[in-house]
């Protein structure tokens, strides 16, 4: 399978995709394939689909070979992800290998992992995309390949997905949303409901990242007053410089969101370096092992967590039934979230 060098590529990639005449032959498919998207699709909620339903997933009858593509395995968030997968591809007797790009903002490597898993003939690919919109070509080409897709974490665009009418097989992973809007209250009630925050951003353009954002400062924005937001794209040493300029910026600064916990550790850094340690309150999100301690001391106040096992496990599930017919095409599950502070870390 030819490969697109040039990232930017991707939408004229995904353009003669979609166009008549331009697909590929899709190989028989080995399960269900849902149809193209009706149109306004990319604007209606998915139907959900409950633990439940999901856990009466049976070990196929035939021999089933699924991979899980993730962002990078540089960020601990996704260690569960994995273990999960692993566990529940285990348990139901399929082959489940595991790929990602060696950082989580190298888009153009996740793309053609995908092309190059597509190419195999895997049975499913279950995708957590560093590129909510660019994956899609490399997506669309695997469903025309007869391979389902399942969407874990974060989201695949929709509308993008649609207009180039990619179909995927279902989507598990978390209301990002809602977790900003969790943080956003975390921060109100340590501050008292008034104070200046900043937020450190993940990649802007990725779903999560900008559901994030936007549930905190649907939560804060009035009560609190946000007077810097930057992107650090997930990174912790980003996440270090960026909060030292708004720090220096902003010294009355009296709180920070940290769309991620990896960025959370590079604005503790600083705080510390700035000599405002226990003066900024810091909320961030995925409660990876690394910060549990400053959850534990109070120097962090809070972190949201969204419980990576549970979509790797049923993720697996999900890819499953979708290939056998036991679960219709186009499903959601979404993971619970949690507020962790320093009196439930564990």
């Amino acid at each position: 399978m030819k490969t697109y060098p040039l990232f930017a590529m991707a939408t004229l990639v995904a353009l003669a995709v979609a166009a008549p005449g331009c697909r590929q032959r899709a190989s028989a498919p080995v399960g269900p394939t849902p149809g193209p998207a009706p149109k306004g699709a990319a604007r209606r909620a998915p139907a959900s689909i409950t633990t439940a339903e999901l856990d009466k997933v049976a070990r196929p009858s035939r021999p089933v070979r699924l991979a899980l593509i993730v962002k990078t395995r540089n960020n601990p968030f996704f260690d569960p992800m994995i273990r999960g997968a692993e566990a529940s591809a285990e348990a139901l007797g399929v082959s489940l290998e595991v790929q990602s790009p060696a950082q989580e903002t190298d888009k153009e490597r996740q793309f053609a992992i995908v092309q190059d898993v597509a190419a195999r003939k895997v049975d499913a690919i279950l995708v957590a995309p560093a590129d909510s919109r660019g994956i899609v070509p490399a997506l669309k080409q695997a469903q025309a390949k007869g391979i389902a897709v399942i969407n874990v974490d974060n989201r695949v665009d929709a509308a993008t997905a649609s207009a180039a009418g990619l179909t995927l097989g279902g989507y598990v992973g978390a209301d990002n949303e809602e977790g900003g809007r969790m943080a956003g209250k975390a921060m109100m009630q340590a501050l008292g409901s008034h104070g200046k925050v900043a937020i450190l951003e993940g990649i802007r353009g990725a779903d999560n990242a900008e559901a994030r954002k936007r549930g905190f400062t649907q939560a804060a924005q009035g009560p609190l007053q946000i007077v810097a937001s930057d992107s650090a794209e997930w990174d912790t040493q980003k996440a270090y410089a960026k909060f030292q300029a708004m720090l220096a910026a902003h010294p009355d600064l009296n709180g920070v969101f940290c769309a991620n916990d990896k960025m959370a550790l590079g604005a503790l850094k600083a705080i510390r370096e700035a000599g405002r340690k226990g003066k900024v309150t810091v909320v961030g999100y995925d409660n990876i092992p690394d910060v549990r301690p400053y959850l534990k001391s109070g120097e962090m106040y809070a972190t949201i967590d969204q419980r990576p096992d549970l979509m790797g496990r049923y993720g697996v599930k999900m890819g499953i039934g979708v290939l056998a017919g036991s679960i219709p095409g186009g499903r959601e599950f979404l993971v619970p979230l949690e507020l962790v502070t320093k009196e439930t870390a564990r």
